[in-house]
């Protein structure tokens, strides 16, 4: 027996009552949970790219919703006996959310597609955001005049209607799909701007949308990538982002509108200091490195926060003055250590591999310089050269 889907007929429907059908004890991710099958259900399942329904049944939490070969399973903390009557509740905040963001989805994609010929060939609604991919790449200015005629009809409150339409006129009628459905197909059209295939729950018009934000975008797979929230959860998002830039102009006292000037500022003067501590580490280390006799043979150099270059340019000093295996570990004991080795008459290629037997050191290079890193300490280091 199929589970009857409310929520086809009503995506506004908040409770009802239902028969349990069967009611089994599962195990998910080490989790005890019971599936249960109802004669009829306002609880959307996970399908299409998006997350299911959550709520309650009586008093029980229904964690995630699935479907399939029509029938509905709800997934409970606790069980139900078959036969008994159940009062379902959907989390309105999630589902209301849910229905802003898919519509909001069709919007976009439904303009997109209208402007430039843009096909849907990914979608994935979260929690908290909206991916969806189109198969071709769109420009910056492109992306912003998109979302802005998605916010122009998010304005109108413009009728979004969803049904299933007579098979015989189906072939009759454009619409978009992302693949080939079976059996019968339901529609979900938005007045002059969109119609799509589609199974979810959305909002009745385009004006319960409330608003349209393109998060981010980027080229993905020959087309683009699209992040987007809509409602109520793109006004959480744009006050978490007001928040962190309050946070950043007050912490770096200056106005709102200097914050680029003064970080880009900030970045340079720290790009300065950087390079300045760099000379003076390996001024430091040279002074090190022509203390030591010249008649020693091997010579191995632990410090601290040692670029690349300069140990490098430390072992080239080293192998100009001493004969045997030349080495400069920089790190600590807990961290571990990067490390160049160099040397007239020593193998390097063939050490760095012993490091890798023996302490599972990262790296290679070549007979005369090898460099890379391992995660051990001093002691084992000393004893393994």
């Amino acid at each position: 027996m199929q589970t009857v889907a409310l929520y086809d007929n009503d995506a506004f429907l908040k409770e009802f009552s239902s028969r349990v059908i069967s009611c089994q004890e599962v195990m998910v991710e080490e989790r005890k949970l019971y599936k249960v099958v109802l004669e009829q259900t306002a609880f959307f399942p996970e399908q299409g790219g998006q997350t299911s329904d959550i709520g309650y049944l009586d008093n029980t939490a229904v964690v995630d919703v699935q479907i399939e070969n029509g029938i509905i399973y709800h997934y409970c903390v606790s069980g139900f006996l078959s036969g008994e009557i159940v009062h379902g509740e959907i989390d309105w905040n999630h589902r209301f959310g849910n229905m802003q963001q898919h519509t909001g989805e069709h919007i976009f994609t439904g303009i997109a597609h209208n402007l430039y010929g843009a096909e849907n060939v990914g979608f994935h609604l979260s929690d908290n955001t909206v991916t969806l991919d189109l198969n071709i790449e769109l420009s910056p200015e492109q992306v912003r005049e998109i979302e802005l005629l998605a916010n122009k009809t998010i304005a109108r409150d413009v009728v979004v209607k969803a049904y299933y339409p007579d098979p015989v006129l189906l072939p009759a009628i454009e619409y978009r799909s992302k693949k080939e459905i079976e059996g019968a197909v339901r529609l979900v059209e938005i007045e002059g701007t969109d119609i799509c295939a589609c199974c979810a729950p959305h909002v009745k018009t385009t004006g319960q949308v409330g608003m349209l934000k393109v998060v981010s975008f980027n080229k993905y797979k020959g087309g683009t990538r699209v992040y987007i929230m809509c409602g109520l959860r793109a006004l959480d998002d744009y006050n978490r982002r007001m928040d962190i830039l309050a946070a950043s102009y007050q912490l770096l006292n200056c106005q709102e509108d200097q914050l680029p000037s003064k970080i880009s500022k900030l970045m340079d003067d720290n790009k300065q200091l950087k390079y300045e501590i760099s000379s003076i580490k390996s001024d430091m280390l040279m002074n090190r490195i022509y203390g030591f006799p010249s008649d020693l043979v091997d010579v191995t150099i632990f410090s601290e926060d040692l670029d690349a270059k300069t140990m490098r340019d430390g072992v080239n000093a080293l192998v100009e003055r001493h004969t045997g295996l030349c080495a400069i570990f920089s790190g600590d004991d807990e961290n571990g250590y990067n490390f160049v080795i160099g040397s007239q008459s020593r193998d390097c290629a063939a050490i760095a591999a012993g490091m890798r037997e023996l302490l599972g050191a990262k790296g290679g290079g070549s007979p005369q310089m090898a460099q890379g890193s391992v995660q051990a300490t001093r002691a084992q280091i000393e004893g393994t050269l």
